[in-house]
């Protein structure tokens, strides 16, 4: 006899319903829900249970015909015949996790507490069914095996399994120990899905306290990936049956992950991070800032908060500001509120202003802390050449964005055979200089003459960690007839030499790295009215999150005037192109606005 991961010691229940169901899909017993097929029939019927080893069968067996009641109003029959305090006694735990809990909320009703609580007699005893033999056939095995067990010593009762559909805060610390066989990895989420959407997702299985991870890329964003660690095995893989399964508009990808994928990305080590996340109570909500003016203090985050219709305190202690190691701030803070209701008040002050920056606020969870936190030393750590003021360094400017390592070990020629993390002494570092200085790398068709310096350690972090601006632009005025075409205006614009690390002045990314693998794309704007702003722009691209405030540059002429034109920044080529064809017709309020691709 196996026991039941989820058993909870309830009071004993005064009937026991033994319940099945048939959908217009595969029914077999480890199989239902996995196709998201619609129910087509519902049996069950009453057992009572007057002592502990005696159960009488009390009514005959009821079949519902959901297709015509209808799903909630066949659920909500059943919940008004049997009596209260009722148990429903089921053959495997599908019917109840893998169908009711995500169909109801498809169709967005809420289940009663009867459908929360249920027994599943397979663990006691198997039962020869294979989903093809009838509801009849079906309950009435169910109920020699509950005739059965009453009459044995098997302890029925304490064996009821909860569906708990609420997530649960909890910290996960490095040295946890996990086991793999509850953890999955789903991919394709959308940008802006938080740990509620995943829990929505996986409705009906249990989530282990903090058991959702959201994935962050190297540039801090939310990349479409999450790890999520569920309470047991078997919960794990009717996880993984729900592989490209929908949420919202789109399907979502799961995978089995190990314990030590989810505690890479959950896991914290930072002591400030994790008292700040053992705050929280059990309904306590986090929410992200993004965009804090760089001198804002903790009364500051306060006040914006506490102000205003939907004004809501903040949990006392509860504001952590991401820094850089070396205490410098990134313009990102976290904000715990005690419980849902303040938290989705907070929520409705996103794109208010603190001063005279504007604030992005997104619902967090507790590992997204931690990791944001973490990534961010580790970072600023990863940036820093360790060495001395030895000029056994050299440093290359010009490189085109597709250069990669084997291309810079090509051009440097025989002087790469001294390069390990460095030079290996200060004479290799001049010899590559002298002689690969001012000297062309081919790509491709592309031709690049890259400039070669000596430079030590000292030299390279100071780079590192004081980049350089991109330079500012004014446009020429515009004659009475066009004398040169857009494509002139691109070197004005890309700056002579390939910045390796961007500053960044303003949210959403922390931390503050931009690694361009490839060539950045723009986007002409033209047809914009004198009053529309950088924010504006931002918006009308809300659904390319790649795009930043700084991505936006809005053109002047050299007096000053407006010009009703502005430039997009995009990380890469396809994605302009993706913007392009996102965007085509569409206007921005009411005005209509032409885009183009800039060919660089």
């Amino acid at each position: 006899m196996a026991p039941c991961p989820q058993a909870s010691s309830a009071a004993t229940p005064t009937s026991l319903i033994p319940f099945a169901l048939r959908t217009s899909g595969c029914n077999a017993t480890k199989e239902q829900g996995s196709d998201s097929a619609p129910v087509r029939t519902i049996a069950f019927t009453i057992i009572n249970q007057r002592h502990t080893n005696t159960c009488n069968k009390i009514t005959t067996i009821e079949e519902l015909d959901v297709t015509s009641l209808g799903l909630e109003a066949a659920l909500r029959k059943i919940e008004n015949t049997v009596p209260d305090g009722s148990v429903l006694v089921t053959n495997g735990i599908s019917a109840i996790r893998q169908v009711l809990h995500p169909l109801a909320l498809r169709l967005s009703f809420t289940l009663s507490p009867l459908f929360h609580k249920f027994i599943d007699i397979s663990r006691f005893e198997a039962l020869p069914v294979d989903g093809q033999c009838s509801l009849e056939d079906e309950l009435g095995l169910i109920c020699n095996g509950i005739h059965y067990l009453c009459e044995g010593t098997n302890n029925l009762m304490g064996s009821v399994e909860d569906v708990k559909t609420e997530l649960r805060n909890g910290i996960c610390l490095p040295e946890t120990s996990l086991v793999s066989e509850v953890i999955v990895r789903t991919r394709g989420l959308p940008w802006q899905a938080t740990d509620h959407d995943i829990a929505q997702f996986f409705i009906g299985l249990n989530i282990a306290a903090g058991g959702v991870a959201l994935c962050l890329s190297p540039e801090g964003r939310r990349n479409g990936e999450a790890l999520v660690r569920f309470e047991d095995s078997e919960q794990r893989e009717l996880a993984l049956k729900r592989h490209r399964h929908f949420l919202h508009n789109r399907y979502i990808e799961v995978y089995r992950a190990t314990g030590s994928d989810f505690l890479q990305v959950a896991a914290g080590s930072n002591s400030e991070a994790v008292r700040f996340v053992s705050r929280g109570s059990t309904g306590a909500m986090i929410v992200r800032m993004r965009g804090l003016p760089y001198d804002c203090t903790e009364a500051q985050i306060l006040e914006f908060f506490a102000e205003g219709e939907n004004g809501c305190k903040v949990t006392d202690g509860g504001i952590l500001f991401v820094n850089k190691s070396d205490g410098r701030p990134t313009g990102d803070a976290f904000v715990m509120f005690d419980n849902e209701e303040a938290g989705q008040k907070a929520l409705t002050k996103h794109k208010r202003t603190i001063g005279t920056r504007y604030i992005e606020l997104f619902r967090s969870t507790q590992a997204e802390v931690q990791q944001v936190i973490n990534r961010n030393l580790e970072n600023d750590q990863r940036m820093m050449v360790h060495g001395s003021s030895r000029k056994d360094c050299i440093r290359l400017r010009g490189l085109p964005y597709e250069a990669h390592v084997e291309n810079i070990v090509e051009f440097l020629g025989e002087t790469a055979r001294h390069i390990m993390f460095q030079m290996d002494s200060e004479m290799s570092a001049a010899t590559a200089a002298a002689l690969a200085h001012n000297k062309y790398m081919q790509i491709g068709k592309k031709q690049r003459y890259i400039e070669v310096f000596q430079c030590s350690p000292e030299d390279i972090n100071l780079v590192l960690t004081n980049p350089p601006l991109p330079p500012q632009f004014i446009l020429q005025p515009r004659p009475l007839f066009p004398q040169q075409t857009v494509q002139s205006l691109v070197p004005a614009i890309v700056p002579p030499f390939t910045p390796l690390y961007w500053p960044c002045l303003s949210p959403p990314t922390s931390p503050c790295i931009y690694p361009l693998q490839s060539q950045p794309g723009l986007v002409l704007v033209t047809g914009l009215c004198p009053n529309i702003t950088p924010q504006d722009i931002l918006a009308y691209f809300q659904t390319n999150p790649e795009i930043t405030i700084e991505s936006v540059q809005m053109l002047r002429w050299g007096t000053a005037q407006y010009s009703g034109e502005a430039l997009v920044r995009f990380r890469s080529r396809m994605d302009a192109e993706r913007a392009l064809a996102e965007h085509v017709g569409a206007p921005l309020g009411t005005i209509p606005l032409n885009l183009s691709l800039i060919h660089t």
